[in-house]
């Protein structure tokens, strides 16, 4: 059964984690089976709230404005039969920097491996069973993305395709509301009591306060993140939300490299971004 492949320990910590708000927030909490009603109507209420004793119609202006900053721009290309043709390719690359996909190879990955591959690392709590459907290894293979290197030889990560089954409006209070659609993702072990973001943004610079990864795609706190999102710098459908990262220390990453359990590449904006549950045309 794939429940015994993941710890049930980082997902009882990620859920913890998860549910402590950030300071001037309530503490979170998860929805039921109508999550996502109950996240319209949430960032609704945090509309009307924001009124400052506007008029109802002020209100709702305030949020239709706010659900147009979540689409994304038509001018933009998107994925997945959204607006625009997708750019979508991919190439191997050996050099390790910002933007660089890391992709497991599974045969140092299932059972049987010659070296023992870092699974706990990426919340497994040991090799892949061989027999394993390739549907599911796709879903528990580890596959990350470089968002920044330290001049020490260090990395910090992002791992893709991980969800933790939260959307950002069951959350309590106003933090996230305004982002409520947004799935919040598990981006690794590391650092689980904060939230990140992996975000696309127009022009050749990062947003100010973001940390650019390559072009078009930058990386942040949601602390900054999120006043670039509410006044429309960001958009949260153009972006990837995640809690904790993946943390490679001093010259680990190398190592890894070395003993053969990573194919690396360069992938495009649109590649990056899009879901495995998207279609590929």
């Amino acid at each position: 059964a794939m429940g015994v492949i993941v710890k049930m320990r980082v997902c009882t910590g990620l859920l913890l984690a998860l549910l402590v708000a950030p300071a001037g927030a309530t503490r979170s909490g998860l929805g039921g089976r109508h999550a996502a009603l109950r996240s319209t109507l949430r960032a609704r209420r945090a509309a009307v709230a924001c009124a400052d004793g506007g008029s109802e119609s002020d209100a709702l202006e305030q949020f239709r404005q706010q659900l147009l900053r979540q689409m994304a721009s038509p001018s933009v290309p998107q994925v997945g039969g959204r607006a625009g043709t997708a750019d979508l390719w991919a190439t191997p690359n050996e050099q390790i920097e910002p933007g660089t996909v890391l992709l497991a190879d599974y045969k140092m990955w299932k059972e049987g491996a010659a070296n023992k591959a870092p699974f706990s690392q990426f919340a497994l709590r040991g090799p892949l069973p061989s027999d394993l459907p390739a549907d599911m290894i796709a879903r528990v293979l580890p596959v990350v993305v470089i968002v920044s290197k330290g001049s020490d030889g260090s990395h910090e990560a992002l791992l893709l395709e991980r969800r933790t089954g939260i959307l950002l409006g069951d959350i309590k209070g106003e933090e996230y509301a305004c982002a409520p659609i947004n799935s919040l993702w598990f981006g690794g072990t590391a650092g689980t009591e904060i939230v990140v973001i992996l975000a696309q943004h127009d022009g050749p610079t990062a947003p100010e306060g973001m940390s650019a990864v390559f072009t078009g795609v930058s990386f942040g706190t949601w602390a900054v993140a999120r006043p670039l999102i509410e006044a429309g710098t960001l958009t949260g459908t153009r972006s990837f939300i995640f809690a904790g990262k993946t943390v490679f220390g001093k010259g680990e990453l190398d190592k890894q490299l070395k003993a053969g359990f990573w194919k690396s590449a360069r992938v495009s904006r649109d590649v990056l971004f899009k879901e495995r549950s998207e279609p590929t045309r």
